[in-house]
């Protein structure tokens, strides 16, 4: 199978549909246009702003419960903040430009005849998620994952991407099991070498660098994760539950939370020790390296304490990726997760109150959300395993191995 050449003109329509989705998105936090609860996510890009002061002083925000984040993001919010006319601005804007980066990526391999579906995922993307997307700083790591997982026939250079990625926020060090087996040793050996370089330049210049470790050790359940919703189905049978502000997010106190919160993380580092297994047995080889990326990281989004709406974009990039190739097996387990981004969208920012009262229309929400989610990932990871056991082999396979590592 090869790739066909797009026609002429097939650039204009997509991009400039980015460019008035992306006009949207930068108004709805200031106020701009009318959308239900939009200024509410003003609240975090403050938030960085007030680190990125502190971190431009060579300091990290070390104490503070609420920084969360890898060592990498204080640079990326000191430079935002520094951009004028308004320090919270210059944080979406520089969001804009990663995000805008990734999309020129994927535009870019669809005039070398990869298929127009990647590029549009993502502007869609973007709608499905909401204001989120330029208000949190999750397009910046997912650039480095699409670019990461477009090198990975040559893993030295796909590994050292992915360390970039994982600097930023901790995920993209999972789709190393989408590097091809040949090739595996070659991506940690470039993912090392690139994480010890960085880490070692941001110890040597900045206080505090190496705090982030340390900081995620106390989390508990988050209320939108999958496994705080057995606690808010209980709460309305009458069993004792409270939100606890903490770490930046709303979490479920109730009895039972810790025992929940240490069987899922053991449930997921099990559940990806099983993947991996099965990745350098061979049970994969068939599949799409992206194809394998987006089956990694939805499990490790249902085993996850925090299960917040901006991880989604997560799943964007993968899935863009994954439709370059016509070849694909995840195309309806993308269609799948489409609702579960618009209804994250819903719960927050439009009608978090919904689910911070009680109400039933929000317990419903989250339902659905997280039903769809445990089905889209099941789906995938049946269809991922039904590929090893398929004689075809998809078109971005048969290039990585044509291609030399």
């Amino acid at each position: 199978m090869q790739f066909t050449p797009p026609a002429r003109g097939w650039w204009l329509l997509p991009t400039i549909t980015f460019a008035l989705t992306r006009a949207w998105l930068l108004a709805i936090p200031f106020g701009l246009i009318p959308y239900l609860g939009g200024t509410l996510v003003i609240n975090d890009v403050t938030l960085y702003q007030q680190w990125a002061e502190l971190l431009q002083t060579g300091r990290y925000p070390v104490g503070d419960e609420m920084w969360q984040y890898p060592p990498l993001v204080g640079p990326l919010f000191a430079l935002g903040a520094l951009v004028p006319p308004d320090p919270r601005l210059g944080l979406m804007l520089v969001m804009l430009a990663f995000d805008a980066a990734t999309f020129l990526v994927l535009m870019r391999r669809t005039a070398r005849g990869a298929s127009i579906e990647g590029p549009w995922a993502w502007v869609a993307a973007g709608m499905l998620i909401g204001p989120v997307w330029l208000t949190r700083f999750d397009v910046a790591p997912a650039l480095f994952a699409v670019l990461g997982l477009l090198a990975v026939a040559r893993p030295m250079r796909s590994g050292a991407l992915l360390a970039v990625g994982a600097l930023l926020k901790v995920w993209p060090a999972l789709l190393l099991l989408a590097v091809p087996r040949r090739g595996f040793g070659k991506a940690v050996l470039g993912f090392g070498a690139t994480a010890a370089s960085i880490l070692l330049a941001l110890v040597l210049t900045m206080d505090g660098a190496a705090s982030f470790a340390s900081e995620q050790r106390a989390r508990g359940l988050q209320i939108e994760s999958v496994p705080a919703l057995a606690f808010l189905v209980a709460h309305h049978l009458g069993w004792e539950r409270t939100f606890v502000y903490r770490y930046g997010a709303m979490e479920v106190s109730a009895p039972g939370v810790e025992a929940a919160a240490l069987a899922v993380t053991v449930v997921g580092v099990v559940g990806l020790a099983l993947l991996a297994v099965l990745r350098f047995t061979g049970r994969f080889d068939r599949a799409i390296p992206a194809d394998i990326a987006l089956v990694v990281v939805l499990f490790s989004m249902i085993t996850s304490r925090v299960l917040s709406p901006q991880y989604l974009i997560w799943v964007a990039a993968i899935a863009a990726v994954c439709l370059l190739d016509p070849a694909t097996r995840m195309r309806p387990v993308i269609v799948l997760l489409m609702p579960v981004a618009a209804l994250g969208q819903i719960l927050y920012p439009m009608h978090y109150n919904w689910l911070m009262s009680d109400e039933w229309r929000g317990l419903a929400l989250q339902s659905a959300r997280i039903i769809l989610l445990l089905i889209a990932t099941s789906w995938g990871l049946l269809r991922l395993l039904d590929s090893g056991r398929s004689d075809k082999v998809g078109v971005t396979s048969l290039e990585q191995v044509r291609q030399p590592a």
